[in-house]
């Protein structure tokens, strides 16, 4: 086996996952203790301790072949003795108290929604996570709020061809801060249209990430502009047998059409 000792690992990386790996850093420089569930190559738990974000990581697969392989590239970049391999169907073999750090990336939105109700992060110590879900993002936004966490940043990847949502969470802020963050943006976006409700505003904010429309991502105006091309297509090819998914589309081109003009101002 070939000793890359210092060799960082980098280069063999994707943006989405550097990008994934990065959002957990701690504003603060304090090294975090991780936990990578679905691990795959175990690159991210290599390249949280090459790069100081973590001093210790657990990489866990569900999967025994994944999760040889994470071991042998974390043996051959000499990091055995601070990241420990572990099979585990996502955090169900984590001790309390092991981690205080999460990242789940790639899995489908459903999945990661089990995972992390399973998982029950806030008894086994877990503050921070990182989660990027493949599909259902609205959802996962969604079911991130009602299960009490809170998005503190959220950032958007175009990878041969495909968005990615990254979004860091917190687990322990107190429901007092939450719903002071959520109403101030809320009122951002009430200032420019008094015609929308509270709840238009959350759908929007679920639809598209809230920090991603703040912040006038010029990634969300070009997937915006692809979405609206893809509704007007699809209403398109629609008759009056589908007025479900009919109304369905139309709502849709409407909360597009009210992001677009927001980025826009």
């Amino acid at each position: 086996m070939t000793d890359m000792g210092n060799a960082p690992i980098l280069s063999k990386m994707s943006q989405r996952l550097v990008t994934v790996a990065e959002m957990l850093r701690d504003d603060s420089g304090k090294k975090l203790a991780v936990a990578d569930v679905g691990c795959d190559h175990g690159y991210v738990s290599i390249y949280l301790i090459q790069s100081g974000i973590a001093s210790s990581a657990v990489a866990m697969d569900v999967r025994q072949g994944p999760l040889s392989g994470a071991s042998d590239n974390i043996g051959e970049y000499g990091l055995l003795d601070v990241i420990t391999t572990r099979l585990s169907d996502g955090l169900k073999e984590l001790k309390k108290g092991e981690a205080d750090s999460l990242i789940i990336a790639g899995m489908g939105g459903k999945l990661m929604m089990r995972l992390v109700k399973e998982g029950n992060l806030k008894e086994l110590g877990i503050r921070t996570a990182v989660l990027q879900p493949q599909s259902d993002i609205s959802e996962f936004r969604a079911f991130l709020r009602d299960e009490g966490f809170f998005i503190t940043d959220e950032k958007m990847i175009l990878e041969d061809g495909k968005y990615y949502f990254p979004m860091k969470v917190v687990t322990d802020m107190s429901q007092d801060e939450k719903e002071d963050i959520l109403n101030k943006n809320i009122k951002s976006f009430l200032d420019l249209d008094n015609s929308l409700s509270r709840e238009d505003v959350i759908r929007l904010f679920d639809r598209y990430g809230a920090h991603n429309l703040l912040r006038k991502d010029p990634l969300l105006k070009s997937f915006l502009e692809h979405g609206k091309e893809v509704c007007e297509s699809i209403l398109k090819s629609l008759d009056d047998s589908h007025l479900g998914r009919i109304t369905e589309i139309k709502e849709e081109l409407s909360d597009i059409s009210f992001a677009l003009k927001y980025m826009d101002e």
